[in-house]
């Protein structure tokens, strides 16, 4: 039974239920009160429910009613209005029960429930926040009930609170070691948008590619954070790693610039390595005349920069250690990395980070990360990725790579 056919039943059940032990109630009705309301009832067990309503409006014009004739007439007016399938008025009238405080507390609940899911479904949300928030102050717990109100709060155009509401859940679950619902993670990140927090909506993201770790979600979220203000551009290079790690390399334009950011870099390594991926793929050199020409030039390009720097790094070694600052080593030690030879690389990468004097520190300590799940450490490279600090996008990386290799 869906959502919408429970809470119906709920509110039907619970009326006709409710009235009938109601009249056996240590208090009385008065017999002017009480004779309209037993024909009231009649109808109702017959399922006449809109031929009772007169009725019941005829014990209520009685007048001076006492607390207990008006908590009976609304529950009547309740089974009556939610039989003849007029949610919104039978909600009003079990609101007037429920504020009578006279039902078992686990009775009152599901009519709360019911009412939750009667001002949802007639998009009455302001009201259906009002009953979500008043559910869980009676002690509900029910996660179908609990769980609209996020959803509530958007659709009513409070984005801010939507926002709060649905982190406290996403956290909440993932205290609890359950994995958040992604329509609630998608709530989320559409109000931390809507309220224009773009550091939340970064957060939201990066909670879907946690989650559920689709290409789609992965490119919105690197994309979202190199587009940051402040993000350094030094990091252009480290944009292309993160969409090719994650199935978001696809265009031809993508990984000419990727080739030759890494080729500018000094890592010719990883600028055959993308290259031969993108001819592998056919998404380089498959195109029309004049695109793949300049392919097959890069590639020329690429193919002599390897041999040669195969044929040299190792002279590279002694300079990159006699040098003032730990840069050369840092570059070079990615390099071998790129060339397979990690063993090699990470300690010259290592002392490069010691011997400090690095013009970005951050993003040298992000590329040791890098290098670290190359080498196909992810344990080694989520410890390096924590040190990662600063707001120039080098600690933003370091968190999606976290995620990455936390997989």
């Amino acid at each position: 039974m869906n959502l919408k056919h429970l809470l119906t039943a709920a509110l039907l059940g619970l009326s006709l239920s409710a009235a009938t032990p109601a009249l056996a109630q240590r208090d009385s009705l008065r017999p002017e009160v009480g004779k309209p309301l037993q024909e009231a009832q009649k109808l109702i067990q017959a399922k006449q429910f809109k031929q009772a309503l007169p009725a019941i409006d005829q014990a209520e014009a009685v007048g001076k009613l006492t607390d207990y004739e008006a908590f009976v007439i609304a529950q009547m007016r309740g089974a009556a209005y939610s039989g003849a399938g007029n949610a919104v008025k039978a909600a009003a009238a079990f609101e007037q029960v429920l504020d009578a405080k006279r039902l078992p507390k686990d009775e009152a609940l599901n009519i709360s429930e019911a009412i939750v899911g009667t001002y949802f479904r007639a998009k009455d949300y302001p009201r259906a926040v009002q009953w979500i928030e008043r559910y869980r102050a009676d002690g509900g717990t029910k996660p179908q009930v609990l769980g609209l109100l996020p959803q509530a709060f958007y659709l009513a155009g409070d984005f801010g609170k939507a926002a709060q509401a649905s982190a406290v859940a996403v956290t909440a679950s993932e205290k609890a070691g359950a994995k958040p619902d992604e329509t609630l993670i998608k709530i989320m990140a559409a109000s931390y948008q809507k309220a224009k927090d773009a550091d939340g909506y970064t957060r939201a993201l990066e909670k879907l590619v946690r989650h559920y770790p689709t290409p789609e979600y992965w490119s919105d979220v690197i994309i979202r954070t190199a587009g940051r203000p402040g993000f350094s551009r030094n990091l252009d290079l480290d944009m292309y790693r993160l969409m090719r790690a994650t199935g978001n390399l696809d265009e031809p334009k993508e990984y000419m610039e990727a080739v030759q950011l890494s080729i500018q870099a000094g890592l010719p390594g990883e600028a055959m390595e993308i290259l031969d991926e993108g001819f592998r793929k056919k998404i380089l050199g498959a195109g029309d005349a004049a695109d793949t020409e300049r392919q097959n030039r890069l590639k020329a390009l690429v193919e002599k920069r390897y041999a040669e720097d195969r044929k040299t790094i190792a002279e590279t070694d002694a300079d990159a250690a006699k040098a003032a600052t730990g840069d050369p080593l840092v570059k070079t030690g990615l390099a071998y990395v790129t060339y397979g030879d990690a063993a090699k690389g990470l300690p010259m990468m290592e002392q490069g980070l010691q011997k400090g004097q690095l013009k970005y520190p951050e993003q040298a300590k992000l590329h040791l990360g890098y290098a670290h799940y190359l080498a196909g450490d992810k344990a080694a490279a989520i410890k390096q990725l924590r040190t990662v600090k600063g707001d120039d996008g080098a600690a933003d990386f370091a968190r999606l790579w976290m995620l990455l290799a936390a997989r």
